[in-house]
């Protein structure tokens, strides 16, 4: 009977033994498993504050990109039509103050806005003819070269260096004036 009661005993400490095992293994796991969720979630947390920081510059560029009031965007330049004539000094003048230019066409897409834009009449844009390297030709205000043009049946003419271009007629073609001849304008702002 004391055999007996030995055995019993053993067994029960055996399984006993077994479970404080098989505890002190999940008890370790659990242990890695946390450690590596700490690190998990630290590299989360370091990842978040960088996303964090990446939106606020990306709010503090979308605001910069705005166009100021009065000023119209497509694409990525803002345009501002004057409600007030002036030359074309002038109004390059003005524009300038604005952190502008005198709008410059690049392509048919920015052509149609502008022709769009100045629907109700004639307005400045940048392009005017002028002497560059001791010769007279078409240039914009920024200095870009002149390589899609818009002209109206029949121009340009070489008016001299009094010479600057409206857009647009009713054909939403450019047309070209004498510079001292008051129009209103357009402005363009580069916001990228």
């Amino acid at each position: 009977m004391l055999q007996t009661r030995y055995e019993m005993l053993q067994t029960r400490y055996d399984q006993l033994s077994s479970n404080y095992s098989q505890i002190q293994s999940n008890v370790s796991d659990i242990s890695v498993k946390n450690s590596q969720f700490r690190s998990r979630y630290e590299t989360l947390s370091v990842n978040h504050s960088q996303l964090q920081d990446e939106v606020k510059q990306l709010e503090t560029r979308m605001k910069e990109m705005q166009c100021p009031d009065g000023w119209k965007r497509p694409g990525c330049s803002c345009y501002f039509k004057s409600e007030k004539e002036n030359y074309w000094f002038g109004s390059r003048d003005d524009c300038e103050q604005s952190g502008a230019h005198l709008v410059v066409i690049n392509n048919e897409e920015e052509q149609k806005f502008v022709t769009e834009l100045s629907k109700d009449g004639e307005y400045w844009i940048g392009l005017r003819y002028g002497r560059r390297q001791g010769e007279y030709k078409w240039q914009w205000v920024d200095g870009s070269p002149l390589t899609e043009t818009f002209w109206a049946s029949g121009l340009p003419h070489d008016y001299g260096n009094f010479t600057a271009v409206t857009c647009c007629d009713q054909q939403g073609k450019w047309t070209q004036r004498r510079n001292d001849y008051p129009k209103k304008w357009i402005c363009e702002k580069e916001i990228l």
